[in-house]
């Protein structure tokens, strides 16, 4: 079975949502009890003992470039000069030459999501239940009335497959789940998308073949959208 230990944090969005405080800063340094959101992400991920982690970066890349700074060289940027979107963006760096195995499944996570973890941290979580045998793909969900802060449709329903793992399903109607930001890809199955496409792409296109799988998380999880959210989040003093 694959160990995974090579992460993408996708850093190279706008945060239009955040705005006006994203025209100064880039969404993923919004802080958090005085820490910034990716500073969270790539600690966990040096605690964890990753061995490779690739960040990509566009808007206002050179204050995310400063913040991480300190995590080098475990920690290679890849600068975007036009924004490829989630799946781009893993393809772009796939063939930087940034990625010690660029063939072996990685760990991909948005680099503007908090939690609080439980027993595991949910990048723990995730890895723990990751089969390269049957799995191409597993994303990690929350149930939508329990993440913090959420009021959104949601993303998906599931079926029980085996484990705690889940068969990820989609209809138009009610769905229970939200995809959290943090996932495991087999780098192959990108390979046929265009240049710029989202990994939600990806998702529907493994749905529509029942290959799309998905474990719930334990830990708390908080929804950062919006100014008011980082308001609320900020209040608890977690």
């Amino acid at each position: 079975m694959d160990k995974i230990n090579e992460a993408m944090v996708f850093a190279a969005g706008f945060g239009k949502r955040m705005l006006p405080l994203t025209k100064k800063i880039p969404k993923p340094l919004i802080k958090i009890n005085n820490k910034s959101l990716i500073h969270y992400i790539i600690e966990e991920l040096v605690r964890l003992n990753f061995a490779n982690i690739v960040v990509n970066v566009h808007h206002l890349h050179e204050r995310i470039v400063e913040e991480i700074k300190y995590f080098k060289p475990k920690v290679k940027v890849i600068f975007e000069e036009r924004i490829l979107e989630t799946g781009g963006g893993f393809r772009n760096a796939l063939h930087s030459g940034l990625f010690l195995e660029a063939d072996k499944p990685k760990l991909l996570i948005n680099s503007d999501i908090f939690w609080k973890k439980k027993k595991l941290s949910p990048i723990e979580n995730i890895c723990r239940n990751w089969d390269s045998n049957i799995m191409d793909i597993i994303i990690s969900l929350k149930s939508k009335q329990n993440f913090f802060g959420y009021i959104g449709k949601g993303d998906f329903n599931v079926k029980k497959y085996k484990k705690g793992i889940m068969e990820i399903i989609y209809n138009k109607n009610e769905k229970d789940f939200v995809f959290t930001g943090l996932q495991i890809v087999k780098p192959e199955i990108i390979k046929k998308y265009e240049e710029i496409f989202s990994m939600r792409e990806v998702f529907f296109d493994q749905i529509n073949k029942g290959a799309l799988y998905g474990i719930e998380d334990e830990s708390q999880w908080f929804h950062v959208s919006t100014t008011s959210d980082l308001k609320k989040i900020n209040e608890l003093k977690l």
